[in-house]
């Protein structure tokens, strides 16, 4: 047994390894012309859900801060789509500025700890 206390891991981080799965996943379906009709979308669909997860706890690591942080300029960058409609925008700022707000506080505990 070790004396250092045992640390949860990020959740952010571990979503951020599911994403990158299904992303995967998903390139593989668009190309496979066997692959099940509808197959893609429905994992494109999940892997929506778990980055709208990810925004919405804070991260415990640096590389689920880093993740947070590519999807807020993700999420930023689609609601700037002209073609978007007004739901959809909306939508999209409001996950963006979610994972801002847990990215701060990420931030700041880090900084705090620091001190």
């Amino acid at each position: 047994m070790t004396d250092q206390p045992l640390t949860a891991p990020c959740p952010v981080a571990a979503l951020a390894t599911d994403w990158a799965i299904l992303d995967d996943q998903i390139a593989g379906g668009w190309v496979d012309v066997t692959a099940e009709p509808g197959l893609a979308l429905a994992l494109d669909a999940l892997r929506n859900a778990v980055m709208a997860r990810a925004v919405g706890v804070t991260a415990g690591s640096v590389s689920g801060a880093a993740f947070q942080a590519w999807l807020v300029g993700l999420h930023v960058s689609i609601a700037d789509d002209p073609e978007l409609d007004e739901d959809a925008r909306a939508r999209h700022l409001r996950l963006a500025a979610e994972g801002a707000r847990h990215l701060l506080r990420y931030l700041t505990t880090l900084r705090l700890s620091a001190d």
